[in-house]
């Protein structure tokens, strides 16, 4: 089962989120940056997390939504 993952970190030159869609093993095999200065944390999430449902990839366990 494909799976995907939100993750973020703080560095130097501000705060960065990203997705991560694993593949059974847990490899990354897709990866979706968030512009931070085109949308929100919940725009990010809400838009990435219907693309990649759309697609058949369902959250990791342990992932939430807004």
């Amino acid at each position: 089962m494909i799976t995907y993952r939100f993750e973020c970190r703080s560095t130097r030159r501000g705060f960065t989120e990203w997705a991560s869609v694993c593949d059974e093993s847990g490899a990354e095999i897709e990866r979706i940056d968030r512009d931070v200065h085109m949308e929100t944390v919940r725009q990010f999430r809400e838009r990435v997390g219907a693309e990649l449902e759309a697609k058949g990839y369902v959250p990791a366990p342990g992932q939430y939504t807004l």
